[in-house]
């Protein structure tokens, strides 16, 4: 017979977007291993709503709106709206594009631009008027009495270290991982963070002044890329 991942490949190319979900298929499989050949015991799963209407582009606005890292396929399962439609909504309804793993809005205003562009010279400024100025943030100091804060824009996750590298990195760590409990998770966590080499900050660090120029000669713009 077809194993499950065989099956949901058939549904998607004689279906496409009205195929079963991969976790409604896995579902149904272990349903049927078990020994239940009943489809009556449990209910029908809805087929996944394809419109790209009022209704749906609210629905998606508001899951991002709770988190904006949400993948496609997180939001197509969250809302039962299908990938395709998901793409849509994201792209012409709501004009946003991912940027550093994260959903924004696809066009900034010319206020965003200028305050981006404005904040990258400001740090390129601080960084030549005094060397030790990148050291204190990576360091920082026990007492607080030598913390730096530092300006960060709006709808700039481009330009954030924790959204280009901290939190990629860390991921990368748990990622398929599964914890019992909080302080597991906290636990795991702080391993993650610990396991962080300092060179790999360091290079951070350079890859976000290399940021701030690429954000001044796109005017403003999101970039791509390091």
């Amino acid at each position: 017979g077809k194993t499950a991942a065989e099956t949901v490949g058939m549904l998607r190319q004689a279906f496409n977007d009205d195929a079963l979900r991969k976790s409604q298929v896995y579902e149904w499989f272990s349903h049927f291993k078990s020994g239940n050949m009943s489809t009556e015991d449990m209910p029908r799963p809805e087929r996944p709503s394809t419109g790209r209407n009022d209704k749906n582009i609210a629905k998606i606005k508001r899951a991002i709106d709770e988190d904006h890292r949400k993948t496609i396929d997180q939001l197509s399962e969250e809302t039962n709206i299908s990938w395709s439609t998901v793409q849509r909504i994201l792209t012409e309804g709501l004009h946003m594009r991912r940027v550093s793993a994260k959903f924004v809005r696809h066009l900034l205003g010319d206020d965003q631009r200028e305050n981006r562009v404005n904040v990258c010279r400001d740090l390129k400024s601080e960084v030549q008027n005094d060397p030790e100025f990148l050291k204190r943030i990576v360091t920082g100091d026990e007492s607080c009495n030598n913390m730096v804060i530092v300006p960060h824009p709006p709808y700039s996750p481009d330009l954030a270290p924790s959204d280009f590298f901290l939190f990629p990195r860390m991921k990368r760590s748990l990622k398929g991982k599964r914890f019992r409990d909080v302080d597991e998770v906290k636990e795991n966590t702080l391993k993650a963070l610990n396991s962080i080499q300092p060179q790999e900050f360091q290079h951070c660090f350079e890859q976000w002044q290399k940021r701030w120029d690429k954000c001044i000669n796109a005017h403003g713009q999101y970039f791509e890329g390091d």
